[in-house]
C-alpha cells in the first residue's frame, strides 16, 4: 500500500470568485473508504462556474475558501480498514461533490467509487461522471422507440442526452444557438440541428415531427426560459381536446415564469431532473447502505455502471466531446476561459502530472 500524504493539492475558490491550487489537509481514511490518486478530473462549467460567477459579481471577502468539482479518475493507492470490491492499483472514476473535488488525492466513498472497464480511458471515463447527470434526466424523459423529442441546449448535458435518446430508439432534435455545438450534435446521432435564431423552433419542430408534434423536450441549459419552453408546448402532440401531452424535463438551471398555468400546457408532464439518480446526496448511501434493485432500479452507481459498459463497447462516443485539456496547476486558466467565453469549449479536463 502506497503512503498516503498528510496533505493534498486542490482547487481553492475564493470570496472574489478567484482560483488558486493550494495544499490543503488530507481527509481522514475512514474503515470503509479509499484513497485515490488523481489522473483526471471534469469540470461541470454550469454548476462550478455559476457559483464563482456570483462571488465575482459579489465579492464576499471574508470567505473563506473551498473546493469544487465531483468528476474524477484515477487510481486507488489506499483501502480503509473495511474496504471490500476494491484492490490498490485498480482504476475508478468518483462522482459526489462531498468527497471528489479537483485535487491530486481523494478520499472516496465506496457507493460512488466505480471501477473503470479495461480499454477505457480516464479521459473517456471521467466524462461518464456528467453523463450520469443526463442518464437520470432521460430516464425522467422516458423516451419511446420512434418518438420525437427535443433537446434544448447542445453542452456535455445536452450532448449525452442525445445519445441516450437516440440509444432508447428515439429520435432527437439537437437545439442551440452555437453551430459548432449543432454540428457536434448531428456527429454523435442527432437527426436534425435547429438554431432558433434562424428557424422558427415551433414551425421547425412540427414540420420535423410529421405535422403532429413532438412526444417530448428536454432542457439542458441554464438561462431565460419562459419563451422556450411555450415555444416547446406549441410544438406538442395535441389531444382531439386541443390539450398538448407529453413530457417535458427541465435538468439545467432555467429561469421561466409559467404564464397561464395550467391551461398553457394542457396535459403536460413538467418535471424537473437533478443529479445523477437515487443517492447521490445520500450519505449512508454513500458508505455501502444501498438501495435494493426491486425498488430502485437505477441508482447513482448503477447509472454510472451502465454507462461505462456503453463506453467500453462503444455504443456511448464521449471522446468527441473533449474540447479542452489544461494542467492542473492551471486551473485557474481553465475557468477562466469558461466563464469567460473566450473559446468555444464542451467537455475541460484538468490533468494531473505525476
Amino acid at each position: 500500500m502506497a503512503q498516503v500524504p498528510d496533505t493534498r493539492r486542490a482547487v481553492q475558490i475564493h470570496g472574489d470568485g478567484s482560483v488558486t491550487v493550494e495544499e490543503i489537509a488530507m481527509p481522514e481514511l475512514g474503515p470503509k473508504e479509499v484513497v485515490v490518486e488523481t489522473a483526471v478530473s471534469l469540470i461541470s462549467a454550469g454548476t462550478e462556474t455559476n457559483g464563482m460567477r456570483g462571488r465575482r459579481a459579489n465579492p464576499a471577502p471574508d470567505a473563506a475558501p473551498r473546493t469544487t468539482g465531483y468528476s474524477t479518475a484515477g487510481t486507488i493507492v489506499a483501502l480503509g480498514s473495511e474496504a471490500t470490491g476494491f484492490e490498490v492499483g485498480q482504476r475508478t472514476i468518483g462522482m459526489a461533490g462531498e468527497c471528489y473535488s479537483h485535487a491530486d488525492y481523494n478520499v472516496g466513498h465506496p457507493m460512488v467509487t466505480v471501477p473503470i472497464p479495461d480499454g477505457v480511458s480516464f479521459d473517456d471515463a471521467v466524462m461518464v461522471c456528467l453523463a450520469a447527470t443526463s442518464m437520470q434526466a432521460t430516464r425522467r424523459l422516458d423516451p419511446d422507440f420512434g418518438c420525437f423529442y427535443a433537446v434544448v441546449g447542445q453542452g456535455l448535458v445536452g450532448q449525452f442526452a442525445d445519445q441516450l435518446i437516440t440509444l432508447s430508439g428515439g429520435r432527437v432534435a439537437a437545439i442551440d444557438l452555437d453551430d459548432s455545438r449543432l454540428e457536434i450534435a448531428l456527429a454523435h446521432g442527432a437527426d436534425i440541428a435547429i438554431n432558433p435564431k434562424e428557424q422558427d423552433l415551433t414551425e421547425a419542430l412540427l414540420e420535423w415531427a410529421e405535422g403532429e408534434g413532438i412526444d417530448g423536450s428536454l432542457l439542458a441549459y441554464g438561462g431565460p426560459g419562459t419563451e422556450v419552453m411555450q415555444q416547446l408546448s406549441k410544438a406538442s402532440l395535441k389531444a382531439p381536446d386541443g390539450h398538448q401531452v407529453g413530457n417535458m424535463v427541465i435538468v439545467g438551471g432555467v429561469k421561466t415564469e409559467l404564464k397561464g398555468v395550467p391551461v398553457a400546457f394542457g396535459n403536460m408532464d413538467i418535471k424537473p431532473s437533478s443529479r445523477t439518480g437515487p443517492g447521490y446526496h445520500d450519505l449512508a448511501y454513500h458508505h455501502g447502505q444501498d438501495y435494493p434493485r426491486a425498488y430502485v432500479r437505477w441508482s447513482t452507481r448503477r447509472n454510472m455502471v451502465e454507462l461505462l459498459r456503453r463506453v467500453a463497447d462503444g455504443s456511448f462516443r464521449v471522446s468527441g466531446l473533449i474540447s479542452h485539456r489544461f494542467d492542473f496547476e492551471d486551473a485557474a486558466d481553465a475557468y477562466n476561459m469558461i466563464i469567460d467565453a473566450t473559446e468555444p469549449n464542451l467537455g475541460v479536463l484538468l490533468e494531473y502530472q505525476d
